[in-house]
């Protein structure tokens, strides 16, 4: 069988529904099959980054491995910033890069777009992949493809499979389809048994959710278990939207200690079960001592250490699952049944309505909610970094896509287009006007691959966040850029709004209208949010401490 006719076969038996990429001289013989056989489309874009972006954006939405497709060299290794996000946030994205044939090595000239070596590219992408394989020999490759796939959606990580430029002339075997291996019982029930006894012990337990108990598919289960052991469940930043806001055993979102009922409940937690949780600065710098190794347990997908005991085999699902079997009510935790903005922050109340003071980020994303919340369809909320992430908590979306650990500036216009084209869902874009200066160009192919995201620009001529940790620094100011025009001239429709009332108008109208994307300029009139401005100084103080 073919290679590239593997490839594709391979790439939908692991979920993969369609390709994004950028064209270049080492991967277009594999371009031109996979246009010919028409089995996969392909979504380009113009810069490496945004089309990882996109891809990982694909991902993270379908909870399924997606795959971009990238040259040698010059376009691998100018997308190593977004692949290295999607490795330590736990996407289970396929790099699809191309390589030199074996003919181009043996003339044994310096090949362009080679790096130090010829196997610089893999050396390089080692770091942010958890698999490399090479497609050079026709009799191994569909094992390779396998092997790749394979561990790509089992841990959740990219994963990079070099396809030389003469691959497309091979033959190989295809694998028997694929069984996902079988999972380690005893392990596992080694695990709840220890986990129960820990549980069923404390008198105040608390779980803190990440967002590893969504992409290895423990949501519900974990639900289940914190009804039936009465147990509050809260959600770091990175996991929103993972559970169920409306569940009664929910607490909302732990951030700081402005978050006052989650500090609350973590504070005075005799026992913290961290399930799936990527433990990051962001969340855990500046509280090290809610989080103490005498009161914490952190359970992972794979390997966790339990009563001092590393557990191989770990499955969360699995794990939570058997919980069930065991749990009664453990706690006296009252169900929660009425919250207020006060005491959940992550639950937008009302829309200000202050036509004097001027549009705040936090003002803005409050009258998004509002809006949506009278849709009959979702709008997947998509925010960059910065200032509109700390907003977007405003919201409570269906679905959210941020890069909450990582970070990188410049993703939420290019996420835009793996969520319509993986889920067809129409999305609603935060993003500051230091990001968008960095990708929003990309908005000039949703035309040509009929998108029609909402992108709502935060405009307070500056990088904020920069300016929250470093305020005397003189390079954050950004200019006034004419985006509305920008929009326009990419086919789209721009406007530009300063009051709340212009804003909602934009808003409902940018709904109505489903014939391009909509770029709404929010000229901020007000300063940073109060989130930021507080985690900006935790952290600062915690790095601080830590310094010393």
């Amino acid at each position: 069988m073919n290679l590239v006719n593997v490839l594709e076969t391979e790439l939908k038996q692991f979920g993969v529904d369609q390709l994004f990429g950028i064209p270049g001289d080492f991967i277009l013989p594999l371009f031109e099959a996979i246009q010919r056989n028409g089995v996969l489309p392909m979504l380009h874009l113009s810069h490496e980054p945004s089309a990882v972006f996109a891809a990982d954006a694909c991902a993270r939405l379908s909870n399924k491995p997606s795959a971009v497709l990238l040259t040698y060299g010059a376009g691998a290794l100018n997308a190593v910033n977004a692949i290295a996000q999607s490795y330590v946030e736990h996407v289970p994205l396929v790099v699809i890069a191309g390589f030199p044939s074996q003919a181009e090595i043996d003339r044994n000239l310096l090949i362009h777009h080679q790096a130090k070596t010829v196997d610089s590219q893999r050396t390089i992408l080692r770091e942010v992949t958890c698999c490399q394989v090479r497609l050079d020999d026709a009799k191994s490759a569909g094992a390779e493809i396998r092997k790749a796939l394979a561990q790509c959606a089992e841990l959740s990580r990219p994963v990079l499979i070099e396809f030389p430029r003469d691959a497309v002339g091979f033959d190989t075997s295809l694998e028997p389809a694929y069984l996902a291996p079988p999972k380690a019982a005893q392990q596992i029930q080694l695990a709840i048994e220890k986990l129960w006894r820990k549980l069923s012990s404390a008198k105040r337990p608390v779980i803190l959710s990440g967002v590893d108990v969504r992409r290895f598919g423990a949501v519900s289960a974990l639900e289940q278990f914190a009804s039936a052991a009465n147990i509050p469940m809260l959600s770091t930043l990175m996991a929103r939207a993972c559970l169920d806001s409306t569940h009664p055993m929910y607490g909302g979102i732990f951030l700081d200690s402005s978050d006052q009922l989650p500090f609350t409940l973590l504070r005075d937690a005799d026992l913290i079960l961290l399930a799936g949780v990527i433990k990051t600065d962001s969340n855990f710098a500046a509280h090290g001592d809610i989080f103490s190794a005498e009161k914490t347990i952190e359970l992972s997908e794979g390997v966790s250490r339990l009563d001092d005991m590393d557990i191989e085999g770990v499955s969360l699902q699995a794990v939570f699952e058997g919980l069930c079997q065991l749990a009664y009510p453990i706690t006296n935790f009252k169900r929660i049944t009425h919250v207020d903005s006060e005491s959940r922050p992550d639950i937008a109340g009302p829309a200000l309505a202050n036509a004097d003071s001027g549009l705040s980020a936090t003002q803005v994303v409050k009258s998004v909610h509002t809006v949506l919340e009278k849709q009959d369809n979702i709008f997947p909320i998509i925010s960059d970094v910065g200032d509109c992430l700390f907003a977007s908590l405003e919201a409570n979306p269906r679905y959210l896509l941020a890069p909450a650990f990582y970070a990188s500036m410049g993703y939420a216009v290019p996420a835009a287009f793996g969520v319509e084209a993986s889920a067809g869902l129409r999305p609603v874009v935060l993003v500051g006007d230091g990001a968008f200066q960095m990708t929003g160009m990309e908005l000039g192919h949703c035309l040509g691959h009929g998108f029609s995201p909402i992108v709502i620009l935060f405009n307070n001529k500056r990088w904020d966040m920069i300016r929250a940790f470093s305020p005397d620094l003189h390079c954050t100011d950004l200019g006034n850029w004419d985006y509305p025009k920008f929009a326009e001239s990419m086919g789209g429709r721009g406007v530009s709004v300063d009051s709340e009332q212009a804003f909602v108008d934009a808003f409902q109208q940018a709904l109505a209208w489903r014939d391009g994307f909509s770029l709404i300029e929010v000229k901020l009139a007000q300063g940073r949010t109060a989130r930021l401005d507080r985690f900006a100084k935790n952290f600062l103080a915690a790095n601080k401490v830590a310094a010393c």
